[in-house]
């Protein structure tokens, strides 16, 4: 799916040329971070869940975790159970939740990424058991596989670092002017790492945003769609009851999921107006899981080009579901 890889390692070339992308108060539109807890605790999470044999886990952005184990042989008895004991945990106690929707889940994740790389997590709010079997299982982690991860992660912030210079702020514009929305002035931060779950980047609560970067479709182009797409989900406190009020005044039985399509589609068409040749990350997914494209080229998209303002265009779409 990394369709434009090439163009992102030409950007690399130019970033020292490429102009700033940034917020009203002059900071970074996204700050990428790369740390070792947050990391750890995402390839146990992918793990447990291929454990447990779940659907999603043999998805592509982490079918391949399992297979991850250059070094491992390299390990001692002790060391080895010590990575399997935690393995065992997640499998059980952390990878049947859901990384996008449970709160406890969240949270953990959310204080795991406030610790960055610290010695050791104390303090940290994450239960006494999950803090034990992190703080036991880091230095197998580190010595087998974080060099490789954080090398992952590296490359591919920089990818994007140069992409963001070139056409973020385009992009941003677009995108807060069809939300009428404004960027938050400290910017957004993004954790990367070597796994997310299985879409390869989610947004939470808390502007939680995780992008994988093992997973082709977080490369080039489709990466910088991407990661404009989870930032919009911050925007989902304010668009999803939008969206319910016009169908209860409207009487339409709207999607469950339109909100999302909403993003795929208006975070597609901004990246595709900005980026020569990009192709929108749905396009492949419209037919078979996600609703609402027809109506969406019908009543969104004239609104995107400029036509008339975003409470008739949010009537329009929601009533073209209408009974």
């Amino acid at each position: 799916m990394a369709r434009h890889a090439i163009l992102g390692a030409a950007l690399l070339l130019a970033a020292g040329l490429a102009p700033a992308q940034s917020t009203p108060a002059g900071k970074p539109l996204f700050t990428f971070r790369s740390a070792l807890w947050v990391n750890l605790h995402h390839f146990l999470y992918v793990l447990g869940r291929a454990r447990n044999d779940t659907p999603d886990s043999r998805r592509s952005a982490v079918a391949n975790a399992p297979a991850d184990t250059q070094g491992f042989d390299s390990l001692t008895a002790t060391q080895r159970g010590s990575w399997e004991r935690a393995v065992a945990y997640y499998r059980k106690n952390v990878s049947p939740k859901d990384a996008v929707f449970d709160p406890d889940l969240i949270a953990m994740t959310n204080a795991l990424a406030a610790a960055e790389d610290a010695s050791s997590l104390a303090g940290v709010k994450i239960p006494a058991d999950m803090r034990t079997v992190l703080e036991d299982v880091a230095p197998v982690y580190r010595k087998v596989w974080w060099e490789r991860h954080s090398r992952s992660n590296r490359a591919r912030i920089e990818e994007l670092q140069a992409l963001l210079g070139r056409y973020g702020q385009p992009i941003s514009d677009l995108l807060t002017k069809a939300y009428q929305q404004s960027w938050p002035p400290e910017g957004l931060t993004v954790q990367m790492c070597a796994y997310a779950n299985w879409a390869g980047a989610y947004s939470t609560s808390g502007r939680l945003i995780v992008m994988a970067s093992t997973d082709d479709g977080m490369a080039g182009s489709e990466g910088l769609e991407t990661v404009f797409h989870e930032a919009m989900h911050q925007w989902d406190d304010t668009m999803i009851p939008r969206l319910q009020e016009a169908a209860q005044r409207l009487h339409a039985d709207i999607p469950r999921d339109l909100f999302h399509s909403l993003i795929f589609y208006t975070a597609g068409y901004a990246t595709a107006r900005v980026v020569p040749g990009h192709h929108p990350y749905a396009d492949p997914l419209w037919a078979r899981a996600l609703p609402g494209h027809a109506q969406l080229d019908q009543c969104w998209l004239p609104y995107l080009r400029g036509e008339g303002t975003l409470a008739a265009a949010i009537d329009r779409l929601v009533g073209s579901f209408a009974k």
